[in-house]
């Protein structure tokens, strides 16, 4: 009876051992799971939290346009790093033509990683320059044209800020993309409005109206003057040597 008692515990003893090692197996696979799950809902809420930033990022900036906060103008199309978010970066953009290659840009970097969407988003926004070029009865190579000059000349010529003359001002921000397929891939988050250009140009009402009054003064107006002195001294002469004749 011994003999077969002794068989029959080290059967138990041996199953027990096979028990052990499946319940550990199903162990290691719950755990690979559940880590699993767990650095996907990680992924996520950082990525939610990038785009939250994003957000408020971009309407604390446009909400000091609009607001005319600025102290200096701003410069369209310079990145700026945010301070008190590591990693993120803004640009703010000025005019249509500045917005618009925003967004081509954007588009196409989105179509390295997704082509149908990018293909989608680069249609839309050529449908969009279309719609405004054929507003106008203008081609859409004469109406990108006709951006480019505005542009060129808004940069030669400094207007006079006032608040009732808008421009389309745009704010990019940029931030890191979570699970890129490339090293530093970033994410865009884009918000669009109007802003006149008395809150652009960093100045108050009173300063603009000082800009106004110099600008009317200004050199080019005082040159009809002193032809006109010109004039008048010609006549003066041209009297006298009638008196001496």
């Amino acid at each position: 009876m011994r003999p077969a008692r002794g068989i029959g515990s080290s059967g138990e003893r041996g199953f027990t051992l096979l028990e052990v090692m499946v319940a550990l197996a199903i162990v290691a696979l719950v755990v690979t799971s559940f880590l699993g799950i767990r650095t996907t809902a990680v992924a996520e809420a950082i990525e939610a939290r990038n785009w939250r930033l994003a957000r408020e990022i971009a309407g604390e900036k446009m909400s000091e346009l609009q607001a005319g906060a600025r102290e200096v103008p701003p410069q369209s199309g310079e990145e700026v790093p945010v301070e008190k978010t590591p990693g993120f970066s803004y640009k703010i953009l000025i005019g249509e033509t500045a917005i618009g290659e925003q967004e081509s840009q954007a588009a196409s970097e989105a179509a390295d990683e997704n082509k149908e969407t990018g293909d989608r988003d680069q249609w839309q926004l050529s449908r969009d320059k279309y719609r405004k070029a054929a507003a106008q009865g203008k081609s859409e190579a004469d109406y990108e044209q006709q951006l480019r000059d505005q542009d060129y000349q808004r940069t030669l010529e400094e207007k006079v800020p006032d608040e009732n003359q808008l421009e389309d001002v745009a704010v990019a921000v940029y931030f890191p993309k979570i699970n890129g397929t490339q090293p530093g891939q970033k994410e865009t988050f884009m918000l669009k409005a109007k802003a006149s250009t008395l809150a652009l140009s960093g100045l108050t009402p009173d300063q603009a109206k000082v800009r106004a009054d110099a600008q009317a003064n200004s050199p080019g107006d005082n040159s009809s003057g002193g032809s006109g002195s010109s004039g008048s001294s010609n006549n003066s002469s041209s009297g006298s040597a009638g008196k001496e004749e």
